[in-house]
């Protein structure tokens, strides 16, 4: 805390300011991810036409992504992610966007791009 600052405009501050940036590779786009904010939301907001059909609760698996780059940068996988990225054979690299929660700068693609 600043001299002269008081205890709760400190407090206001952003918890995490780094950056968060998701790369969509080869298509060379890229977008800020926020607070809480999964792989394919940010793909969403970007425009990035990332395959899904269950509403990203991570049941169909369309939107698998392949980590190119910043994979310690994405929350762990989640139980519904282990159990069906296991069942369909998914590589250690690969992660289902929509439950991939962004923490710091990443890229990724997918087979189709």
């Amino acid at each position: 805390m600043k001299a002269g600052e008081s205890f709760v405009r400190s407090c206001k501050r952003p918890v995490n300011a780094a950056s968060k940036v998701v790369s969509f590779t080869p298509l060379g786009r890229q977008a800020g991810a926020r607070d809480d904010e999964s792989i394919l939301d940010v793909a969403r907001r970007a425009g990035v036409p990332l395959g899904n059909s269950c509403g990203g609760v991570g049941v169909c698996s369309r939107c698998k992504v392949r980590v190119v780059a910043g994979a310690g940068n994405l929350r762990p996988p989640t139980s519904i992610e282990v159990r069906f990225g296991t069942a369909r054979g998914f590589a250690a690299d690969e992660r289902m966007a929509c439950q991939a929660v962004v923490l710091g700068d990443c890229e990724v693609t997918t087979t189709y791009w």
